[in-house]
């Protein structure tokens, strides 16, 4: 009888320390078991791991990417309607909703399609949209846009959140580089006057990809003049379908656009002897917009100084819709020395609608169909 109670007791201890014992495994199977629901949900609801916060930041990026590729391709429909021929500057009506963190469109002309792509800064994956032409119809069909990259720093860091969140120690990581800070120039006292027009630049032109020399095709009737003026004696004509040469060319701003600020303002541009430079447009300051070189890059004229610097203004986040704006767009035209096929030159003005350059964006064989 002794035995038998001893044994009752003993069974009874047992039984309550694997009760006991039990609690925090079931509470850490459900913890577990209630992360992995969240993060295979991935609702983005709730930030759940540094991981998670990652796979945001990236579906953030990816849907602005996709978005701005959308948006770009119904802005090529429309310019390709207009003008029978796609195109890689997308300005005044053509101009489209873009992320202000992506880096591009880009786009890339082909004899039969043009392919777009972006990035942007928040993440390694770019995203590529493909138009095909449709030779029946002379359309392009633009597909949906597709997202690929894969760097092995992210795959790293994901195993890393992932395994933290496991207990497991996870592989050290690289330090940061560090960040160069950007520098402040001294511009001088406010300067709001505008440099003497027109403005010439020499041996330049607008848009990605543009040329200034090479063989040319004429789409339209073009008359070459003695002389950069628009009433100058008319040297010869280029006929539809006519190969030419571009020997060089000039731009002419004949009106400056403007952008006035109502607020402080505050952007980074790079200058090649002093790096990042950061500038602070005050309410008094007035910019002078004074062409267009390409993938959002301009030249402009602040305080009496000529420099690169983009167009921050084409993409205002909400909270700065107030701060600043374009007043007034810029007028400029396109003067391009030509030699014909008999050898006689003359000056001709530049308009992508009426004649092909031949450039990696702009084939010729788009005016000689």
């Amino acid at each position: 009888m002794t035995r038998t109670i001893t044994y009752a007791g003993i069974g009874t201890l047992v039984v309550i320390g694997v009760v006991f014992a039990a609690r925090p495994v079931q509470r850490r199977f459900n913890e577990l078991r209630s992360e992995q629901a969240l993060i295979s949900g991935d609702t983005g609801d709730v930030m759940a791991s540094a991981t998670y916060q990652r796979f945001k930041a990236r579906r953030e990026a990816i849907a602005a990417m996709r978005s701005a590729l959308l948006a770009m391709a119904a802005a090529e429909s429309t310019f390709v309607a207009d003008s029978g021929r796609p195109t890689s500057s997308f300005l005044g009506r053509y101009a489209f909703p873009n992320g202000r963190y992506n880096l591009g469109p880009t786009v890339e002309i082909q004899r039969d399609r043009w392919i777009a792509r972006t990035g942007n800064s928040h993440t390694s994956i770019q995203c590529t949209l493909t138009a095909m032409l449709d030779t029946v119809t002379w359309r392009y069909h633009p597909g949906a846009p597709v997202c690929a990259g894969w760097t092995a720093a992210e795959s790293l860091a994901i195993a890393n959140d992932t395994a933290h969140q496991y207990g497991y120690i996870p592989a050290p990581e690289a330090p940061p580089t560090p960040v160069e800070p950007h520098k402040r120039l001294d511009w001088g006292p406010v300067n709001n006057t505008p440099p003497r027009m027109p403005f010439i630049r020499k041996e330049t032109c607008e848009g990605e990809g543009c040329t200034i020399t090479g063989t040319w095709a004429a789409c339209s009737t073009v008359v070459a003049r003695a002389d950069k003026r628009l009433d100058a004696a008319s040297v010869f004509t280029i006929h539809p379908r006519e190969r030419f040469t571009a020997l060089t060319a000039d731009l002419h701003v004949l009106e400056p656009g403007i952008v006035a600020f109502r607020r402080p303002f505050t952007t980074t541009i790079p200058i090649d002897e002093a790096g990042l430079v950061d500038i602070t447009f005050s309410p008094a300051d007035t910019l002078f917009v004074l062409n267009y070189l390409g993938e959002g890059a301009v030249v402009w004229r602040y305080r009496g100084s000529t420099m690169r610097g983009d167009m921050f203004w084409a993409d205002r986040p909400p909270a700065a819709r107030d701060t600043f704006g374009l007043v007034r767009p810029g007028k400029t035209v396109w003067w391009v020395r030509v030699r014909n096929t008999t050898g006689q030159e003359g000056w001709i003005v530049g308009d992508y609608d009426k004649m092909a350059t031949g450039g990696y964006m702009d084939e010729i064989e788009r005016c000689l169909r």
